[in-house]
């Protein structure tokens, strides 16, 4: 028995196709003869069709020919194509008996380098083995038959004292939201997200520390604020009559006589009207050419305005 398996195939020449070429060419060029050049008119519309009908049976003839002729020089290809094909199923079958048997124990290898790392992983993660399963650090490449296992123990190791900086880095740096941005974190190992969250939430505090000084301030001012409330009428009447009794006691004494010297200065006071405001004057130095008639219109009404006119030596 050899481990090679040639198939030998004989090429003999395929003959030409023997039919009768000529004896079908000159009888089509005949038939088409008749209808090479025809002229329809719309009245022979009909005839038209018809005749449309006959060489497309014609040509349907031809078609039909030509696959029973492609018929007759494949089936000896399809019957060499069907035994190679029954053969090929024979080793796919046998192929894959054996591919289960490889990927089992493939398998099996890979387990037991899961297991192995799963060790490796139980001895590192502390406490933090509630919080990230194996599953989540595992990468399937490190199961690879190719990958070195003292690699991937490597690599393990590693990825847990990466994942411990990183929670240290968050407690040291997250304060009251260290439960917050665990969770976070945890989500996909992301110190960038977890820091993100961190600095989310302290906006949102100094957002609400600033509407709540606001509050507060605006309630200061509302309370500082002076009310000012309408006097009923009882309340005006009241303020009326208490200022009356103000004015009348300016001119009682304090043994509860009338003092006729106050009242005497108060209806003088009275009587005498304010004197008017002395309007604002001004000074101006000017000439002015005038006739006599003019002197005596200008003193007139410098006396009936009040204003005082000099000259200027």
């Amino acid at each position: 028995m050899t481990n090679e398996l040639t198939v030998r195939v004989q090429s003999p020449v395929i003959p030409a196709m023997s039919w009768n070429e000529e004896e079908v060419q000159r009888n089509l060029d005949e038939m088409l003869a008749a209808y090479t050049g025809r002229v329809y008119t719309p009245e022979s519309i009909k005839g038209a069709k018809e005749d449309r009908a006959k060489v497309n049976a014609w040509n349907k003839q031809l078609g039909a020919s030509l696959t029973a002729a492609k018929k007759l020089y494949m089936k000896p290809l399809e019957d060499f194509q069907g035994s190679i094909k029954k053969m090929q199923a024979q080793c796919a079958q046998v192929s894959g008996a054996i591919d289960t048997q490889v990927k089992a124990v493939e398998q099996a290898e890979r387990e037991e380098k899961a297991s192995s790392l799963r060790l490796v992983y139980r001895d590192s993660i502390g406490e933090l083995e509630p919080l990230i399963p194996f599953e989540l650090l595992l990468v399937p490449q490190w199961l690879n038959k190719t990958y070195d296992l003292n690699k991937a123990t490597k690599d393990l190791r590693q990825a847990i004292e990466d994942i411990k900086s990183d929670m240290e880095a968050i407690r040291d740096t997250c304060g009251e939201d260290v439960e917050a941005c665990t969770t976070e974190y945890l989500k996909s190992l992301s110190v960038n997200e977890a820091m993100r969250e961190h600095n989310r939430r302290e906006k949102s505090r100094a957002a609400q520390r600033e509407a709540e000084a606001a509050r507060i301030a605006a309630e200061r001012a509302r309370a500082a604020a002076p009310v000012f409330t309408q006097p009923t009428d009882e309340e005006r009447e009241m303020k009326a009559r208490a200022a009356a009794a103000t004015q009348a006691k300016m001119f009682i004494t304090s043994e509860g006589r009338l003092d006729f010297k106050a009242v005497n200065e108060a209806a003088v006071d009275a009587e005498q009207p304010e004197p008017a405001a002395e309007p604002e004057r001004n000074r101006y130095r000017f000439w002015v050419e005038f006739t006599a008639e003019d002197i005596e219109w200008f003193k007139k009404g410098a006396a009936e305005r009040g204003f005082r006119f000099g000259c200027i030596k």
